[in-house]
């Protein structure tokens, strides 16, 4: 069914996410940099047009890579990449959202008569839109999240043509929203009440977008926002964390503090970046946790005593996370690898000196490159003999397909883990014990 869009609204949604997919390839700013931007104005967009907008900016990103070889064979010369920006808008309307022909004909028009470098183009826009809809629109034609080729070509050196497929195919879909819920709410009943899916033990996918503050639980603090992956962590374990001292190194946006808070820990979370402590600090009022929170730079950083177990889960990649952030893969994170991967070894290296003697190091990457997962950890033991890997004793629900243990190495999570409930992030688990004296 096509929609019927309100002319003002749709103007402004339409502008502002104009504005932000530009930024991603024009000047390699991330989506979330353009929001808090007081120039694209994201900000005056009311929370159900923050949802609309966002929802056009994420499908446009997330299709790009199947979309553009379609606009280079049909383009009759050189396009500008603000022309090519607006195609690209204009044919997730017209494919994925079912937007009115007249009305993409019109809403486009208009927005590229407001831009100088724009205005001169309307007659190539209007062609693409009205071959949009009679060559694609007609096919019925689905798009499909693909890789961008310098990213591919390296999970190709890593993993089979079959396993890169299935993780497009789960990031082709709408990044799930899952809820981690307190232990202290009795599930059952709780469940019932919210519409979704119970994902594991403590876990709950929703089944539809929704305002969060209305979600039943918001005000009283029963959940936070965690996805299925990130949880897994401290979900799945294998030692014992009630009353144990604790460091969560990158602790924000807190996921981990508050699971390892609500098992009883005794929790030190430590980030440097003030506007995550911030968000943070906010949810740990809402959901009513005491920990010591500490804005600093764990390389800053001296504890006064030795921890039992530290949780160590530092910048990284995320390519694991592009299903739910597709801007990622065009700002260039594989640059980054290398400097990512020294600040990893570093970060090891230096919590690996505050444990307590047969202590546990949880290292954690929301990443797909086994360069920051296994690795990284090869590299470690070999040079830290006093270090063994151990692996949670009851998997349960975790014997399926997407969960994947390497002796050697650890535990991976591929997007395909819980593929029939929409899939998760990628993520890599290791748990390292610090051998006692008496072994």
């Amino acid at each position: 069914m096509e929609k019927k869009l309100n002319k003002k609204t749709y103007d402004k949604i339409l502008a502002i996410a104009y504005f932000i997919v530009l930024n991603v390839f024009k000047k390699n700013i991330s989506t979330r940099q353009s929001m808090a931007s007081k120039a694209v104005k994201y900000s005056s967009l009311s929370s159900s047009d923050k949802a609309k907008c966002n929802d056009l900016i994420q499908k446009v990103l997330r299709f790009t890579v199947y979309l553009d070889p379609w606009i280079n064979r049909n383009k009759k010369g050189r396009l500008r990449i603000e022309l090519f920006c607006l195609v690209r808008l204009a044919l997730v309307d017209i494919l994925v959202r079912n937007v009115r022909q007249e009305t993409v004909l019109k809403k486009y028009s208009e927005l590229a008569s407001s831009f100088e470098r724009t205005k001169h183009s309307k007659d190539q826009l209007r062609y693409f839109i009205h071959l949009g809809y009679s060559e694609l629109k007609e096919k019925s034609l689905e798009p499909l999240f693909l890789f961008e080729s310098k990213i591919r070509e390296v999970l190709l050196s890593q993993y089979s043509l079959e396993i890169i497929k299935r993780v497009e195919k789960v990031f082709s879909g709408s990044a799930p929203i899952d809820l981690s819920i307190k232990r202290s709410v009795s599930e059952e009943n709780y469940f019932k009440q919210l519409k979704g899916t119970s994902v594991s033990h403590s876990h709950f996918r929703l089944s539809q977008k929704t305002s969060l503050i209305k979600t039943k639980g918001y005000c009283s603090g029963d959940w936070w926002v965690q996805s299925l992956a990130a949880s897994l962590p401290v979900k799945i374990a294998p030692m014992d964390l009630k009353e144990k001292t604790v460091l969560d190194v990158c602790c924000a946006p807190g996921g981990k503090s508050f699971q390892l808070a609500d098992k009883g820990a005794i929790l030190t979370s430590i980030d440097k970046s003030e506007r995550r402590i911030k968000l943070m600090k906010e949810n740990l009022d809402r959901l009513n946790y005491d920990l010591d929170l500490i804005c600093k730079d764990v390389f800053e950083y001296q504890p006064k005593n030795l921890f039992d177990i530290i949780l160590v889960d530092p910048p990284c990649t995320a390519t694991g996370t592009i299903g739910k952030n597709p801007d990622l893969q065009f700002l260039n994170p594989l640059e980054k690898l290398e400097e990512l991967s020294d600040i990893q070894r570093k970060m090891l290296k230096r919590c690996a000196s505050w444990l307590q003697d047969d202590g546990y190091i949880i290292y954690s990457v929301c990443s797909l490159l086994k360069e920051e997962g296994e690795d990284q950890i090869s590299r470690f033991l070999e040079k830290n003999k006093e270090f063994c890997l151990v692996y949670p004793k009851k998997k349960g629900y975790l014997d399926q397909e997407g969960y994947e243990t390497n002796k050697e190495t650890g535990i991976r999570i591929m997007p395909f883990f819980e593929e029939s409930l929409g899939g998760t992030e990628g993520f890599f688990i290791a748990y390292l014990h610090l051998k006692g004296k008496s072994n």
